[in-house]
């Protein structure tokens, strides 16, 4: 009888152990606060699968990602997607911003290790059961697991550590302007109604608009995406600008952009990109504006979009900041079915 106890014993510790729930790793969302406004993507995966990444990599941003793989510390084939997500608080200025937070998620499909930099100067400390890069308590760098690499604020990144994960769920406004679209290969959105990005979005890109009060953009977001044949496909840039409702916000809006297309066009740095400019599409779909460009096949879209971004970040940066730009009101439009 005896010889059959331990076992018998062993068979019911397992069988309760079985009934425990499993501890599953942490999910790249987990980083992610709850209902976020500002979020940044870049789906490499999606370009590899697309065909993209191999014309980017042949393009002139070739030295740009050399770059970028000598400061992360891990090779950009090694990179699946990173996101980010940023809450710039209630300041008019970076300067002035004490209540700010930021997160970065870089999922990948091998080992991503942690820059030199952060292993030279950030101190090392433990949070739970993980092993953390900390700078003076206010950033944390992380990698919960070999492919997954978290940085960002630490009033963000702590409590997922601790046990506390965020659900990832961005607000009903981003979640309808990203809903349904596989297509994206990147895309940006900005919530304009907080001061400091209302400032250096909409007061940079269209200075001197004058909206009246509570009928600027409450968002702005901007999509690359694949379409067509997926073995040939077309590169296409949309741009949406959401506003709280319809009326004379939108007429306002509509006018600027078509001022800013028209800016663009008369610069003789981009009279070679010039043709496409003039073939944008334009719509209104409820309280959206939406502007979209085809850009071609793939091969010869990447190097006109290498070359319009550096010329649009120039010319963006040129323009005067437009400081007194009145607030939309608190976003609250349902999400799109």
């Amino acid at each position: 009888m005896r010889t059959l106890a331990l076992p018998c014993a062993a068979w019911t510790l397992c069988g309760a152990l079985a009934t425990l729930p499993a501890q599953s790793p942490l999910a790249a969302k987990s980083f992610l606060p709850s209902d976020y406004r500002n979020v940044v993507c870049a789906d490499l995966a999606a370009m590899r699968n697309k065909g993209i990444w191999d014309e980017l990599q042949a393009s002139v941003l070739k030295t740009v990602f050399q770059q970028m793989e000598k400061e992360a510390g891990f090779e950009l084939g090694a990179l699946d997607r990173v996101t980010s997500v940023a809450d710039p608080g209630t300041g008019n200025s970076w300067r002035d911003t004490a209540d700010s937070t930021r997160v970065m998620v870089f999922e990948g499909n091998a080992s991503l290790g942690m820059p030199e930099s952060m292993r030279q100067h950030w101190t090392e400390e433990k949070i739970g059961a993980f092993t953390v890069r900390a700078l003076r308590d206010l950033e944390l760098c992380v990698n919960p697991r070999p492919e997954l690499l978290v940085f960002g604020s630490a009033s963000v990144v702590r409590p997922v550590l601790e046990g506390k994960p965020h659900s990832g769920l961005p607000s009903a406004d981003v979640m309808s302007l990203l809903s349904g679209r596989d297509d994206s290969l990147a895309y940006l959105v900005f919530n304009t109604a907080l001061p400091l990005l209302r400032n250096e979005v909409l007061g940079r890109v269209f200075p001197d608009t004058p909206w009246a009060e509570g009928q600027a953009p409450a968002f702005v977001c901007v999509r690359v995406l694949a379409t067509g044949d997926a073995d040939d496909p077309h590169l296409g840039v949309e741009a949406v600008l959401r506003h709280a409702a319809e009326g004379a916000g939108m007429d306002v809006s509509a006018t600027a952009a078509d001022a800013l297309l028209e800016r663009l066009a008369a610069m003789p740095q981009l009279r070679t990109v010039k043709p496409l400019l003039q073939r944008v599409e334009k719509k209104r779909d409820r309280t959206d504006l939406v502007y979209s460009l085809d850009l071609g096949r793939a091969r010869e879209a990447v190097g006109q979009v290498a070359a319009l971004a550096g010329l649009l970040f120039k010319a963006r940066s040129a323009e005067p900041v437009h400081a007194t730009i009145d607030a939309p009101p608190a976003p609250a439009p349902q999400p799109k079915k």
